[in-house]
């Protein structure tokens, strides 16, 4: 038997009478929800979000229903061959705008003058136009339940868990692959490239012919591979580019990998050649930063209590004007989701969260120092889902 790469149709299931559930407790008649994620999350079915607006359509008792446009018919029946009523239009805008096939749907659940959950009142983006929910179906009452289905989120399954462990797996093979692919005189894009080709091959020996990363990450196997190097590092989020390493750089890596819809967070910083004294103690101070958040994560703790410890440590050394973002957010179904190791956050944290763990000083036009690791709140504190060195000797590049 081979590893399974998607959640079960049971799972599926489960999440959609714990929606009904809320539906009953909260006086809602149906559901229809447009996100992507959403839908995805409930149901099953993975879609490539564009200016074609899919529903979810769900009411109390009976069949869920998907709206979806011509070109995802084929999709349905691969990817959620369990979902029976499906509502196709032929194209957007068309002659007869999406919308209108929606509201003849809703009509035909009798829902279209009820009160329905909803987690907008628009698809939006896209460049899509288009009268809004509550323009089609003026006498239904929305109440958005966008945040229930994202709190629902926050506490993974075991299916989940066992994922998010699998894209660890392959995350910490792409970064070694990363690592090995490193030279001096080779740019940032060559060296991203050549590591995510490589992952790509061995996920596909590995998953066999049926995988599909069902991921919204970027790149052909629903992963995103990366390094920035020297300066840049310091301008978050950049993007791999044609600046190629030099002795004496720190370079800043990113590895996410999509399995079965799900992602975890992999960075580490790295250093090009023999380690100066500066690069050193930046590197031994971010590693202690991490350490500090990671004591304090715990079931029960506050995610705001988390980045205390963390600032505390800093101010203690003098670092927190090197700080320009919180140090940690959920992971999941998204690279970002909630919550978030922010002070302004009072999330509780439980059994089964997943969260990344990132602490990172910015040195203007230097160097920015980062690792980046995916954890597990577990009953007496957590289980480390990344497990890449994080050791200075093991980050060096030898030249």
């Amino acid at each position: 038997m081979g590893l399974r790469t998607s959640i079960s149709l049971e799972e599926h299931e489960r999440r959609i009478e714990k929606m009904r559930e809320y539906m009953a407790d909260h006086g809602l008649d149906g559901l229809c929800i447009f996100g992507a994620t959403h839908i995805f999350y409930l149901s099953g079915f993975h879609h490539q979000p564009s200016e074609r607006p899919v529903a979810l359509v769900l009411s109390l008792k009976g069949e869920t229903a998907l709206m979806i446009p011509l070109l995802e018919e084929w999709n349905v029946h691969v990817r959620a061959p369990h979902i029976k009523e499906v509502r196709v239009y032929r194209e957007y805008p068309g002659l007869k705008h999406p919308m209108l096939h929606l509201t003849e749907l809703l009509q035909e659940k009798g829902l279209a003058d009820k009160s329905l959950g909803v987690d907008s009142d628009n698809w939006g983006g896209y460049g899509y136009r288009g009268p809004s929910l509550s323009e089609v179906v003026p006498k239904a009452k929305l109440t958005n339940v966008g945040d229930v289905i994202d709190d629902m989120r926050m506490v993974k399954s075991e299916e989940e868990l066992q994922l998010i462990r699998l894209s660890a797996h392959f995350g910490n093979v792409a970064h070694s692959l990363l690592q090995d692919y490193v030279q001096v005189g080779v740019s940032e894009l060559e060296i991203s490239l050549c590591a995510l080709a490589d992952t790509g091959a061995y996920m596909v020996k590995a998953l066999g012919q049926e995988w599909e990363p069902s991921s919204g990450k970027a790149g052909p196997n629903g992963s995103s591979i990366s390094l920035t190097s020297g300066p840049n590092t310091a301008i978050d989020h950049r993007k791999a580019g044609g600046r190629k390493v030099q002795i004496g750089d720190v370079l800043l890596t990113y590895v996410s990998i999509g399995v079965g819809g799900y992602v975890t967070e992999l960075e580490r910083m790295l250093i090009v050649g023999p380690p100066p004294e500066r690069h050193k103690r930046y590197f031994d101070l971010e590693v202690q930063a991490q350490d500090a958040a990671l004591a304090a994560i715990r079931p029960g703790a506050c995610c705001g209590d988390v980045e205390k410890a963390v600032n505390a440590f800093l101010v203690g050394q003098g670092l927190y004007g090197l700080t320009r973002s919180h140090c940690g957010h959920g992971v999941g179904m998204e690279t970002h989701e909630a919550p978030f190791f922010d002070v302004g956050d009072e999330t509780v944290l439980k059994p089964g969260m997943v969260m990344s763990v990132e602490p990172c000083f910015y040195i203007r036009g230097w160097a920015a120092f980062r690792h980046s690791d995916t954890v597990v709140v577990t009953e007496d504190g957590i289980e480390m889902i990344t497990y890449y060195p994080r050791d200075l000797e093991s980050l060096t590049v030898h030249v």
